[in-house]
């Protein structure tokens, strides 16, 4: 999945290379593959309008993929969700059919037939990728980290993020939406020291980068008032070695459009990352900053709930993130990631992360968390995400999880539940929850 792979790079990627060598040449998966699945299971959802009763779906879910090497793959597939009974029985007569019609009233729908794509590798000179962007940051987070664009559950956009190294300089764009104006972001890094020096231990040492970040706020999703951002970083090298990095890092970001009124729209941060690789199959990092922002502005502004807070901040009726004033204030943040790969088919896999901001004069506390594990044995995986906002003052809760266990080499069950916040026509949220069993078959050649 498009998810597992981007949570793997984003969260271990706090200190990436300025520099792709062209020497540097992993070993190759070769040949064509090939992927085909069917779901089939039953979900109850509340209708998130109304008197917001639970509605019961049949969904069929068929995906086709191809992967060819190392440099491309890509999947198609949408669930498709067929009502079966309704609370609200005037729904039925604004479905398409027994389709349900909020899955594919907007251009933006269309989007989630392409699961995912990506074109070139992680050490690749150039990379593309696109589909569902679940824990999805921008370089090292200063304006989009761990953003999912998938998180309301009327809204069903396909993102794509492109990677480019040209000598000394990374370049890296985002779309949130690739069929609406919506989130739009993009960093430009610069490797200092193949600039300044011609001495190999200065390379990939000194990274200064440029983000910019818009979101346009029209009607795709919902409507929303838009939001500009911009940042600028430095991330210095202190310890590299083949086991262990230490990076000191430092920005300043600021709202690029209108400002709160009368509190200071802009910010500072200084921290430490560090990353190990003690042993082949684990990976590990760490992030602690210290912040000072306010007004409009915060460090991850387009963060884990952005989708939701786009509405309301924090809550379900509160101003929407755009417009919410926070006092100036210093915070304290920390990030940590864990990937285990197995060293055989019969061992766990796991790849884990939690962030967590403090704000000290509020005593706000921001949190999320990611986990994805296929247990010993690789018969069951499992996907959880947990995003916390403001849990101390006017709280919102999203939490999503998925156990699937294969029965026999070609079937396995399904079983799905959590949390949805529903988008209103006047720009609050609707709280409801979603839920669900079902069988799958597949195969791959």
């Amino acid at each position: 999945m498009i998810g597992a792979s981007l949570l793997l790079v984003s969260v271990l990627q706090q200190a990436p290379r300025a520099y792709v060598d062209p020497s540097y040449a992993p070993p190759a998966e070769e040949g064509i593959h090939f992927h085909a699945a069917l779901e089939l299971s039953a979900q109850g959802l509340s209708s998130g309008t109304g008197a917001n009763g639970v509605d019961g779906f049949v969904v069929a879910f068929p995906r086709l993929g191809v992967k060819g090497g190392d440099e491309f793959e890509f999947e198609l597939g949408a669930p498709l969700r067929l009502r079966m009974f309704d609370q609200e029985p005037l729904q039925l007569e604004q479905d398409y059919g027994r389709l349900r019609r909020q899955d594919w009233d907007e251009r933006s729908d269309y989007a989630q037939i392409l699961r995912e794509l990506r074109i070139g590798r992680d050490d690749s000179h150039y990379q593309l990728r696109a589909g569902n962007f679940s824990v999805y940051s921008l370089g090292a987070g200063w304006l989009v980290n761990r953003y999912h664009n998938r998180l309301s559950p009327d809204y069903h956009p396909a993102g794509a993020n492109f990677t480019a190294y040209l000598g000394p300089t990374r370049v890296e764009l985002f779309a949130s939406d690739v069929l609406a104006a919506r989130l739009f972001a993009g960093e430009v890094r610069l490797d200092l020291g193949r600039v300044l020096s011609e001495q190999e231990k200065a390379f990939d040492r000194y990274l200064l980068s440029l983000d910019v970040a818009h979101d346009f706020g029209t009607s795709a999703g919902g409507t929303a008032p838009p939001l500009s951002a911009a940042s600028v970083g430095l991330q210095v090298g202190a310890v590299k070695n083949e086991k262990f990095q230490l990076w000191v890092q430092a920005a300043a970001g600021a709202r690029a459009d209108t400002l709160v009124e009368s509190v200071p729209d802009y910010g500072a941060a200084f921290g430490l990352v560090m990353a190990s690789r003690p042993k082949e199959t684990v990976e590990f990092s760490g992030r602690l900053e210290a912040r000072r922002q306010g007004g409009g502005f915060r460090f991850g502004l387009f963060g884990a709930g952005y989708e939701l807070a786009r509405f309301s901040g924090v809550g379900l009726r509160e101003l929407p993130l755009a417009e919410e004033p926070l006092p100036t204030t210093f915070s304290g943040y920390g990030q940590f990631a864990l990937s285990v790969s197995p060293g055989a088919p019969e061992d766990l896999e796991l790849t884990a992360s939690a962030s967590g901001e403090y704000f000290v004069t509020t005593g706000r506390v921001d949190a999320d968390a990611v986990l994805q594990a296929n247990l010993p044995g690789g018969k069951t995986s499992m996907d959880l995400r947990v995003i916390l906002t403001d849990i101390t003052g006017r709280p919102r809760y999203s939490v999503g999880a998925e156990v699937r266990h294969r029965f026999l080499p070609a079937l396995y069950g399904i079983a799905m539940g959590g949390t949805e916040h529903f988008p209103q026509a006047e720009g609050r949220l609707r709280h409801g929850f979603t839920a669900g069993l079902g069988v799958g078959v597949d195969f791959k050649r």
